[in-house]
């Protein structure tokens, strides 16, 4: 059995129930609170941060590592492409919204100054419209996810940001262009994925946690 430590909320542990979920794996969930760190030290990784899976007694930190991890020891149904080639760009997805996309995510969401938002907000539109034209472009294989006809990684990496957006939307007014087809197309067939159907929040969920951390205050 595999024991995932989580704490509500994150899109980082949402990344990795999502997998856990595609690969059917039997899994605990031990739900830690981020604001008494010090009593669930010996649960957190070295960063003090969530997810970590803990295998075989032994722990496994961040959830992109995670999540190859859960590729390597269970490996069906897979969640990488199958040759090299494909693996290699499916990597550089998951790279571009760990280091890119979740970043210009966050630090929208994050700036208290107004004044200061609009390169913030040029940033992450122009993040959407990679993603748009480069990141969903049939050149990984024409279907509704983002290397083709089945479910990744890198579907997995970005979505929880997605299902989120809604907090970049009602209280820093991005929101995804209607021309950017295929974003919106993506987004349809992910909602429509079982295991993300089961995991899923309302928007109203996000608008309403969002606001109490994030809305500007008169």
């Amino acid at each position: 059995m595999m024991k995932l430590v989580v704490t509500d909320n994150c899109p980082f542990c949402h990344r990795c129930l999502l997998v856990l979920l595609e690969k059917r794996i039997p899994v605990t969930t031990v739900d830690v609170d981020l604001r008494r760190k010090a009593e669930a030290k010996h649960l957190l990784s070295p960063y003090g941060r969530v997810p970590v899976l803990w295998h075989d007694e032994q722990p496994v930190f961040e959830s992109s590592i995670i999540n190859e991890y859960l590729e390597e020891v269970v490996p069906t149904p897979a969640l990488l492409p199958k040759t090299a080639e494909g693996r290699a760009a499916a990597r550089f997805w998951i790279d571009f919204c760990n280091t890119r996309f979740m970043p210009a995510y966050f630090n929208l969401l994050k700036e208290w100054n107004p004044t200061l938002r609009e390169p913030l907000k040029s940033k992450l539109m122009e993040h959407l419209d990679f993603i748009n034209s480069v990141g969903l472009s049939a050149d990984h294989g024409a279907g509704p996810y983002w290397m083709g006809k089945e479910v990744t990684l890198v579907d997995y990496a970005f979505f929880p940001f997605f299902e989120r957006f809604v907090s970049v939307e009602t209280y820093r007014g991005v929101t995804i262009p209607d021309a950017h087809n295929r974003l919106h197309a993506w987004l349809d067939a992910m909602r429509e994925h079982e295991p993300v159907r089961r995991l899923a929040r309302p928007r109203s969920y996000y608008i309403e946690y969002y606001g109490r951390h994030y809305a500007d205050r008169q």
